[in-house]
């Protein structure tokens, strides 16, 4: 059985050369980002907060939601048109580690679960440490084109 091909995430990952995670990283993004919008009760409630309590700050999961659909997107059109990933995925390591870091504080202060908050710091960290590959190499997220080209304000510095 053949794997049906979606045009868009094919493109994409022909783009993004080497690191073709990355547009996976940004869909995922984008995806969590459009779920806590639409269903922020359900996306709050899936981390262990009771139905009242997610009820009443469900605002709070969209804000997440808007931020993480905010940095897919704008690595998604990094992406789609050959331009630098740096910044897109470095805003997105800050935002996973900082969540990381309130989901385990909550977790120690017993305002999570321990299950639920080692899960999702967990979750987090792990997204933050799938930002590093791409940060790595020194011409990460600059693209081939302008790496050669001394003009180009995106070649680096000159030696």
């Amino acid at each position: 059985m053949a794997i049906p091909r979606v045009p868009l995430l094919a493109a994409l990952a022909q783009r993004a050369g080497a690191r073709p995670y990355l547009g996976l990283l940004a869909a995922a993004r984008c995806g969590l980002g459009v779920a806590a919008l639409t269903r922020p009760v359900a996306a709050l409630r899936a981390t262990g907060v009771d139905r009242v309590t997610a009820e009443r700050t469900a605002w709070t999961a969209r804000l997440l939601g808007g931020r993480d659909l905010a940095l897919g997107a704008g690595l998604l059109h990094a992406l789609a048109h050959r331009q630098p990933t740096d910044g897109w995925v470095w805003a997105g390591l800050i935002a996973d580690t900082v969540d990381t870091a309130v989901l385990a504080t909550a977790t120690a202060q017993r305002k999570l679960s321990p299950a639920t908050g080692t899960l999702a710091s967990l979750l987090g960290a792990g997204a933050a440490a799938a930002a590093l590959p791409a940060l790595r190499a020194p011409t990460a997220g600059i693209p081939k084109a302008h790496r050669s080209d001394p003009e180009s304000p995106m070649a680096g510095p000159r030696q």
